[in-house]
């Protein structure tokens, strides 16, 4: 008959086949997990597939192949792949720029495009391929990171953490062709390299964030929080010359990356506007204002009445707000300043510039400290950390199916966006 719960844990450690698993490296448990949770949304997005009506341009490139790891914006990555960025940017007869590929950040298409020259993979196999190990990247750097930031410097705590943030609602995307694996692969890099004073290494990862996704801006304000960090030390730690030297670096390489893309597209279409004008194609504006897509979001949801988005809204507005606070010590003092840091930048850039429209949801990603909250991570002693995180994870696959079916599944002849 097998011993009771308490009969395996002595002293607080566990005992018998619960200590087994400490002898197992962190890195092949969150493989283990992140594997598990992957197989789960893939079953998932399989069963919505045999739902899916084929649409030319947005369900993938032939009729009886649906595979909605091909949907959407994976449609754009693929012409980048067979045919690289326009010289030129198409105009319509009214002289607005219209929709293409300068949209799309080149990291993840030109890594498709060298693997399947190694290969000889093609687009459908490699890209879903390479999002599923960037984000198993993610998954292990965030686990070692949370190792050695959190409170408790529990393996348990951050595999607990790693394991709601891989269940979260929108991570079928982190399957999918787009670039949110590889987004939060460099993310992931970059804040451990930050908490590791490797500041060399922050640099070069926040140029490469800059190319992949537009996420890199909050970093500076972090980097700004880490050499506060770092200075308040240097009684105990002198900041010699060399190091003072790397300090500048990154601090100029990630608020360079911020502005990299947009110089690039500005370089490469000989117009400074490129970047923005070909944004403002996805929005039907002449311009992008501060707050100004949020402000037209919520007018929108008010005057037609479209009670159908007051729980997603909630599933918007829940995530920012608890980020912002993150910042309050009493609510999340436990968790490393330049976490909180990132969290609430993230959060204020989120509601300055990007649209209160269905895609946020995705956008949402990379506030991964909030499952660190959830799962009580941010304190010394967690409780019922198996019971939290059995919910959370419980929740997050419910909310998978949710945001599968209502935004993944494409119903012609247009719907919103995931």
């Amino acid at each position: 008959m097998p011993a009771p719960v308490a009969d395996r844990l002595q002293g607080g450690r566990p005992v018998g086949w619960v200590r087994g698993l400490d002898d197992v490296p962190l890195w092949a448990k969150v493989v283990a997990v992140y594997l598990g949770l992957r197989l789960v949304t893939w079953l998932l997005m399989a069963q919505a597939a045999e739902q899916q009506e084929w649409f030319p341009g947005v369900t993938g490139p032939r009729e009886g192949e649906i595979d909605l790891a091909l949907s959407w914006d994976a449609q754009w990555y693929q012409r980048i792949v067979d045919g690289g960025y326009p010289d030129t940017l198409p105009v319509g007869e009214d002289g607005r720029v219209q929709q293409n590929p300068w949209a799309f950040y080149p990291v993840f298409p030109y890594a498709i495009r060298v693997v399947s020259a190694l290969t000889g993979g093609d687009f459908a196999t490699v890209a879903p391929l390479l999002a599923l190990l960037a984000g198993l990247g993610a998954a292990v750097l965030m686990a070692r990171l949370l190792v050695e930031t959190l409170p408790a410097r529990s393996e348990h705590v951050a595999l607990a953490a790693v394991a709601v943030w891989a269940a979260c609602p929108v991570a079928p995307v982190l399957q999918m062709a787009y670039t949110e694996s590889f987004s939060m692969l460099l993310l992931m890099a970059f804040l451990l390299l930050l908490v590791r004073e490797r500041w060399w290494g922050a640099a070069a990862a926040a140029l490469l964030l800059g190319l992949t996704r537009p996420i890199a801006l909050p970093l500076v304000v972090v980097v700004v929080a880490a050499i506060w960090m770092r200075w308040r030390v240097r009684s105990e730690r002198p900041v010699e010359t060399p190091e003072r030297v790397a300090i500048l670096g990154t601090f100029v390489a990630t608020g360079l990356s911020g502005i990299l893309w947009t110089t690039i597209a500005a370089l490469g279409t000989g117009r400074r506007d490129a970047y923005p004008s070909t944004m403002t194609a996805w929005r039907g504006e002449a311009s992008i204002n501060v707050l100004e897509p949020w402000q037209q979001t919520i007018s929108w949801a008010l005057e037609y009445r479209q009670s159908v988005f007051v729980l997603p809204a909630l599933g918007i507005v829940v995530p920012v707000v608890l980020s912002l606070l993150m910042l309050v010590p009493r609510l999340a003092g436990g968790v490393d300043l330049r976490l909180r840091v990132w969290s609430a930048a993230y959060a204020l850039y989120l509601l300055a510039v990007v649209d209160g429209h269905t895609s946020i949801f995705r956008y949402l990603l990379p506030l991964f400290p909030l499952a660190v909250l959830l799962v009580g991570g941010h304190r010394e002693r967690p409780r019922l950390l198996g019971l939290r995180t059995t919910f959370w994870v419980v929740v997050g696959v419910v909310g998978q199916v949710g945001w599968i079916w209502w935004l993944v599944i494409f119903v012609p002849p247009s719907d919103y966006p995931p």
